[in-house]
């Protein structure tokens, strides 16, 4: 009897602990590592503050615990692919077994979670940060792995050329987790389809540059930016400005939700009641850095060049791509902003989304229209519309992917290199489209 109490106790314990990672997750994923308060997990549990603490000593054990049960469970339901030979098409792997599975549902909050505060740079070391950095390696490791056993056995720098493709493949998975919106009358399937395609393509293009010793060229990353140093007296700078600086280097320490009136003080070294001289308050404030962003968002946007008179349109949207990869480095504060927003659910901090979205979506549509003036004049114009389209789709969810491993990941970052074999696969899927190649979009 004595020991059955005792297991229907640890088991009581057990489903308590359970909802209270269900919930923390859950929250998490939408809210943030600062905007999830112990508060809203005691109101979304029904648990007291006490009950929490028996469980979990503090915030940083609980998210912790909630990301590694997280990836236990979803890890459980995954095929392992190496364990299978390849199929006759290395792109209908790519889109069946590599670029679907796991699909981007609840089971994967955790994931969004751990880009959240893998984009900020917080002076503490984060238990839960640290431990989805080394999930996140460990997947990309597993994708080189299976881009290894794809690529010629005999192939020249057949290493490098998997670890690329591996940084490519997941980057563009983590794509699948910034919110835009411009995108929603596209086919899913066929998105997915055209970007395995592209993956496909990609390797193709790897393979001709190994065997000319090409990826012995990838130049290393710089060196991360330096703390800002603060802005000597006398310096001309405003309070407004030095309160705005503050408030851009408290969001890329802490993100949106973790913005506090003190922090923003501390950092900008100067009291409160100047802060409210020039804004309202903390979402005035925060409004105001999110509508710089936006503007400096729009500014970065390339000129786009026309068709050169050979057709081969790789060329321009190569030179597209540097200018804007070349961007994406650990000091671009614009980038690291917009991320931060694009990776919140729609009602961000402060409406933060509604601000970027039209700016986004005036990039797409520019976009769009550049896809089409580039494309075979033979096309008919619903053909032409609809493939650049998804051409769009493709390169946006290359470069989201891009720009979210680069404030991620610590390592080589050619911009030559990617610019050079995305817009190569980009260009040969177009071509293939072009010419009644229709597999593509028999996903």
């Amino acid at each position: 009897m004595a020991q059955r109490k005792t297991d229907r106790k640890n088991e009581q314990g057990d489903q308590t602990r359970t909802r209270i990672l269900e919930e923390a997750m859950r929250l998490a994923a939408c809210h943030g590592y600062e905007g999830t308060r112990l508060s809203m997990i005691r109101k979304a549990t029904g648990l007291s503050a006490s009950s929490i603490y028996w469980h979990f000593s503090d915030k940083d054990e609980l998210f912790a615990a909630a990301l590694e049960r997280s990836f236990e469970l979803q890890s459980q339901s995954i095929p392992n692919w190496l364990d299978s030979p390849p199929g006759d098409s290395r792109t209908a792997d790519l889109y069946g077994n590599i670029l679907q599975f796991p699909r981007i549902d609840d089971s994967m909050a955790y994931w969004r979670f751990g880009l959240q505060i893998s984009v900020v740079r917080p002076r503490i070391v984060s238990p839960a940060r640290a431990r989805f950095l080394q999930i996140r390696r460990e997947s990309t490791q597993w994708l080189v792995k299976w881009w290894e056993r794809t690529l010629p056995a005999d192939m020249e720098q057949k290493e490098a050329a998997a670890g690329l493709l591996g940084r490519l493949t997941i980057a563009i998975r983590d794509s699948e987790f910034i919110q835009r919106h411009g995108s929603g009358g596209l086919d899913e399937d066929r998105v997915t389809w055209m970007i395995a395609a592209c993956l496909n393509a990609a390797a193709d293009r790897v393979a001709e540059l190994a065997s000319s010793g090409s990826l012995d060229a990838v130049r290393d990353a710089p060196a991360a930016a330096p703390a800002p140093a603060p802005v000597p007296e006398g310096s001309g700078e405003s309070p407004r400005d030095v309160f705005l600086r503050a408030a851009e280097d408290t969001i890329v320490e802490f993100g949106y939700d973790g913005v506090t009136v003190a922090r923003v003080c501390e950092k900008a070294g100067l009291p409160a009641s100047s802060l409210y001289w020039s804004f309202k308050g903390k979402d005035d404030l925060v409004a105001t850095v999110v509508d710089n962003a936006c503007r400096g968002w729009d500014k970065a946007k390339p000129a786009m060049e026309a068709r050169p008179l050979d057709g081969d349109w790789s060329v321009v949207l190569k030179r597209l791509q540097l200018k804007t990869l070349e961007g994406f480095t650990a000091r671009t504060r614009i980038r690291r902003l917009g991320l931060l927003l694009l990776l919140q659910p729609a009602a961000g901090p402060g409406a933060g989304n509604q601000r970027l979205e039209p700016v986004l979506q005036n990039m797409q549509s520019m976009t769009d229209e550049w896809f089409r003036s580039v494309l075979d004049p033979e096309l008919d114009d619903t053909s032409r519309s609809e493939l650049a389209g998804y051409l769009s789709e493709c390169l946006f969810r290359i470069l989201d992917g891009l720009m979210l491993s680069r404030q991620i990941e610590e390592g080589p970052w050619d911009p030559e290199l990617l610019s050079d074999v995305t817009s190569t696969a980009l260009y040969r899927v177009a071509g293939l489209m072009q010419a009644g190649n229709t597999v593509a979009w028999n996903a």
